[in-house]
């Protein structure tokens, strides 16, 4: 059809909740958890809208919905600095996808709680989506673009 009216992106893994994944035959290690997660839960949301955008564009009533958490609330982050990037009007898609890898390259070398970062990966990836949909929102104005926590 050429066209795409909603994208809705659901892209989601939590190692830490078995009620709703099961139980891991293996544990996974948090460093281990970090990339997995980023990957999958941001970038993954990331590289499915960039590739959408050009059929939503062609959409008379265009929307993304990206399904988030209140797991990704800003009140996770221990760093005034980080706040401040997550929320800064001015960021952009490239910065914010940085901001993701270095919070994967913090918890690898084992400095993410000094750098203010929290010990939630899940946590982390959903707030990458909501700063995502934010950016998206102010680059896109004629989508409708909304993160959603179910």
């Amino acid at each position: 059809y050429g066209v795409l009216d909603i994208l809705v992106n659901n892209a989601a893994i939590c190692f830490n909740d078995p009620t709703l994944y099961g139980v891991l035959k293996e544990p996974v290690g948090f460093r281990d958890q970090a990339d997995i997660t980023i990957k999958t839960n941001y970038f993954g949301t990331l590289a499915a809208t960039q590739s959408f955008l050009p059929l939503l564009k062609r959409s008379r009533s265009p929307r993304i919905i990206n399904i988030a958490s209140a797991a990704g609330r800003l009140s996770i982050l221990q760093s005034q600095e980080l706040v401040d990037t997550f929320t800064s009007e001015t960021l952009t898609i490239p910065e914010l996808s940085e901001l993701m890898e270095k919070f994967v390259a913090d918890v690898q070398d084992g400095t993410h709680s000094e750098k203010g970062w929290p010990n939630t990966c899940y946590g982390v990836s959903k707030l990458g989506i909501i700063a995502l949909t934010k950016i998206l929102a102010r680059q896109n104005p004629d989508i409708l673009c909304n993160s959603v926590d179910p």
